[in-house]
């Protein structure tokens, strides 16, 4: 008669049931992802098909923007009070940035349904946005993943200042250096106006040195947090061009960004375990082909975006070539960084010398 046979696992009773805290973590992270892409899909569709006029819009993107920031305050406080000091720092300041946030859309709510009236540049809402920039790079600079060797911690900066740089440059070209030219910057709203971008590259500075310092650990809140830093930074950058070219108004498609990205922080921390702490991996010598390929993607992007200048009849100004050179420096400089950390890893470990046949002769163990 044929017997199932029993795996030692199974009699002594380990892995036989599964973790039943991943495993509601894990349900916990689906259904706030399906939300959030569902909310996002959803305001996305009521904006795009412009549904009930115009009136409706506005009221609609008000409201959900609104909540979503309330619920990313929510759900970064809760992140903080249930964790250790390690991750509390962290989500607690990503907590009053998204309160900041949250105060700010409610300012421009009532500018815009209760005033009814254009929210000026600036107004009092530009203090909770512009508040809630430095309360989010102080909460990337104190995450445990900016805590690294002195040798990765240099590789990965430069790769932050590399991007970060590139984004400057295609910024200026765009954004930032009309906005600079025919802007009053002897008055508050043309300081405002700049300022949002310049604090956009200082935030995407940071979420790159983060990303790069991951190693190890629970990376789906993290990830969650930056995809949403991220999306806000592009909805600003997106939203100073069109308020330069006087095209913005309450329910354009790019307000998505700002939903997008207050949901990103939301799911991030409902779906925090507390294990994102980042511990170092040891630096390998061997240098792989997308770490030499991906420096000089910048590069390329730029010189794209100053061939494109070029060619529809647009002479570049000098801070663009100094801009161009100073990127095109650092990406040597990361690869001379790259040799250099090779060759000192191959000094270190040395030649190993084969033993003499005596000595090995000694280390057979008798029988």
């Amino acid at each position: 008669m044929w017997m199932p046979v029993r795996t030692a696992a199974q009699e002594s009773g380990v892995g036989v049931e599964p973790n039943r805290a991943a495993v509601r973590l894990a349900r916990r992270r689906f259904r706030g992802a399906i939300g959030a892409l569902g909310i996002v899909a959803i305001f996305a569709a009521w904006i795009g098909w412009h549904i009930g006029g115009t009136t409706s819009v506005k009221v609609f993107d008000d409201v959900v923007t609104s909540l979503a920031a309330f619920a990313a305050a929510v759900m970064c406080l809760r992140a903080g009070l249930t964790h250790d000091a390690r991750l509390r720092r962290f989500w607690l300041l990503l907590a009053a940035a998204s309160a900041a946030w949250t105060i700010a859309e409610v300012i421009w709510a009532i500018y815009d349904l209760v005033l009814n009236v254009p929210v000026p540049v600036p107004s009092w809402a530009d203090v909770g946005y512009l508040s809630a920039i430095p309360l989010t790079v102080a909460a990337l600079v104190s995450h445990p993943a900016m805590y690294q060797k002195r040798q990765a911690k240099t590789r990965a900066t430069l790769d932050g200042i590399i991007l970060a740089t590139s984004l400057l440059f295609l910024s200026w070209s765009f954004v930032l250096g009309p906005l600079w030219r025919h802007s009053d910057l002897t008055s508050l709203g043309g300081i405002v106006a700049v300022a949002y971008p310049f604090g956009d590259i200082v935030m995407l500075l940071l979420v790159v040195l983060v990303i790069r310092a991951m190693k190890t650990g629970d990376r789906f809140a993290l990830w969650s947090v930056l995809g949403g830093i991220v999306a806000m930074a592009l909805a600003d950058s997106t939203y100073t061009y069109l308020t330069e070219i006087g095209k913005y108004a309450t329910g354009n498609l790019v307000d998505i960004g700002w939903v997008a990205g207050y949901l990103g922080l939301a799911l991030g921390g409902l779906a925090s375990s507390g294990e994102e702490v980042v511990e170092q991996a040891p630096v390998s010598p061997a240098s792989s082909m997308a770490s030499i390929v991906v420096p000089f993607v910048p590069v390329l992007v730029a010189l794209a975006a100053s061939a494109l200048e070029v060619a529809l009849g647009r002479k570049l100004p000098f801070s663009d070539w100094l801009m161009a050179l100073v990127l095109v420096l650092l990406v040597l400089s990361r690869q001379a960084l790259m040799l250099l950390d090779g060759f000192g890893l191959v000094g270190a470990v040395g030649p190993v010398s084969p033993q003499p046949d005596s000595q090995m002769a000694e280390e057979v163990p008798r029988a």
